[in-house]
């Protein structure tokens, strides 16, 4: 059995790194395997990683590790990083693929490092095996149908444009809170109601201050042809490095109280106006995302980029839905609980 964890992600003098745990897990190998792997490529005088206060830290590279291996003939000498004691060393990933062993390289080839934002700070997502005892071998597993097959694990019944039905015991749990803003109770019709509420908040903001240039930061497109619903955010954000080297990213409230105006309810979410609530539940979702078993039919219909640098979380979408019609005409529009 797998359960998600959230491992923190640190910034070390302007370089995100991460433990050697959370990159073994990531990689589902052995860390101290990966411990020697690294010891040997140290004795080469190729630095990918460092000790402090007896851990050891992956420096992550800010090319994407694949490009990396399906260019790793191209060496490009390394980036420069500074460890928390001062030491300057230079971190080589294009030298590194090119001395790891076949079978590492394929398992960081086939890994996602997404990086993610949790109670407002930066964390990867990581599964974690639960071990059985050893006089215990499961006999049966439970067939994963593939979300790119078009059938969701928990819907029972359904039929495009009419209903959709679920097994409650296999659905996504979210908890909108006592008399608070949201109504939804899935993770995924979650976040399409803060994009639609987010959305109305800048049709607002806009329409009360036309002498003012107008804020567009959220695109949400319902396509009937396509069954999907298409979001594309820029959120700009403010950083700021904790005493343990982690990252705490707060959301700008861009539209200011007057339009942005949340109430979390007490329940999952924690934020206290729109745009945070609009990237905390972008951040939730993405995470559940992640939750999915086995790895490789995780669904990928989020994607969240955080730039530090220019201070901006960029968050991009693509949810199935399906329609109802009620007896007055009115169509509603409900996003499938794909997870």
């Amino acid at each position: 059995m797998r359960v998600l964890e959230l491992d923190n992600v640190f910034v070390v003098n302007g370089r995100l790194a991460i433990k050697l745990i959370t990159f073994a897990k990531l990689l589902h190998y052995s860390d101290i395997y990966l411990l020697q792997l690294i010891k040997k490529l140290l004795k080469k005088g190729i630095k990918i990683a460092f000790k402090w206060k007896k851990n050891w830290y992956i420096f992550l590279p800010t090319t994407p590790i694949k490009s990396i291996i399906q260019n790793k003939s191209n060496s490009d000498g390394g980036e420069v990083a500074i460890t928390p004691s001062g030491n300057s060393i230079n971190t080589n990933w294009d030298a590194a693929v090119n001395e790891l062993p076949l079978a590492v390289n394929t398992a960081l080839g086939r890994t996602n490092f997404t990086i993610t934002v949790i109670n407002n700070r930066l964390v990867i997502p990581t599964p974690s095996s639960v071990t059985l005892s050893s006089t215990l071998i499961p006999k049966n597993g439970t067939q994963f149908i593939p979300p790119n097959l078009g059938l969701f694990p928990a819907m029972t019944d359904y039929k495009y444009g009419y209903y959709i039905y679920y097994d409650e015991n296999k659905m996504s749990t979210f908890d909108p809170g006592t008399a608070g803003s949201l109504k939804s109770t899935q993770i995924p019709q979650a976040f399409f109601e803060v994009c639609r509420a987010l959305d109305a908040a800048e049709n607002s903001r806009n329409g009360a201050n036309p002498g003012l240039p107008p804020r567009r930061n959220l695109s949400t497109t319902v396509s009937f042809d396509t069954g999907t619903i298409a979001v594309a955010a820029t959120v700009p954000i403010v950083t700021s490095i904790q005493s343990d080297g982690t990252i705490k990213i707060v959301a700008s409230d861009y539209l200011g109280s007057t339009y942005s105006a949340f109430t979390n309810g007490s329940g999952d979410l924690t934020s206290t106006n729109m745009v945070a609530a609009f990237l905390e539940i972008a951040s939730l979702l993405s995470a559940s995302e992640k939750a999915v078993t086995p790895a490789e039919n995780q669904p990928n219909n989020i994607q969240i980029q955080v730039d530090v640098e220019a201070g901006s979380a960029v968050v991009s979408a693509n949810l199935p839905f399906t329609t109802a019609s009620a007896t007055n005409g009115d169509v509603t529009i409900q996003a499938i609980d794909y997870l």
